[in-house]
């Protein structure tokens, strides 16, 4: 279910690639790579977002991660990117977007894993208002956690602020 008042796609359209070799792949398949039941797999989603210019035109980019990872064996991650046709200059809007983009996966992931492993979201916002998306911390962390997902957020959302920050 996407929220149309903030401008992404539908889940089901989400194109997803290999974090490193960037090959198409579905998140079903990816989740296939996992034992279902194996309680040493943990799942981290986080999303970025970037303002653009590029030939004339303004635009935001969304990159949502998925990283799997299986302690003793390290992890691999794949991402889901997006275009959005103008910027989005108001933060609160777009620190909400991401969340909403990952809790999207979130919730999908929920049917494929078992109750036992863990999942948690990573919010790309500060701890402190000392930054301007510290403004929005308590508000997204509520969202996250309000829908039963584990969340952390700057400096411990390493999903969000390293990963889909390298590739947005």
């Amino acid at each position: 279910m996407s929220f149309k008042y903030i401008d992404y796609a539908d889940f089901d359209t989400w194109k997803w690639k290999t974090f490193i070799e960037s090959k198409e792949t579905t998140i079903l398949d990816f989740m296939g790579e996992f034992d279902r039941n194996d309680k040493n797999t943990e799942f981290y989603i986080g999303t970025d977002s970037q303002n653009r210019s590029a030939k004339g035109k303004k635009f935001c980019v969304f990159t949502s991660v998925l990283v799997a990872y299986t302690r003793g064996h390290g992890g691999r991650a794949i991402l889901a990117t997006e275009k959005v046709d103008h910027k989005i200059t108001d933060l609160r809007r777009r620190l909400m977007i991401e969340a909403w983009r990952s809790l999207e996966v979130g919730m999908y992931l929920n049917n494929h894993i078992s109750p036992n492993q863990v999942l948690t979201i990573h919010l790309d916002v500060n701890d402190t208002i000392k930054y301007k998306s510290g403004e929005y911390k308590n508000e997204l962390v509520g969202l996250v956690t309000a829908q039963g997902f584990n969340c952390e957020h700057k400096p411990n959302a390493w999903a969000a602020s390293f990963a889909a920050d390298k590739k947005c």
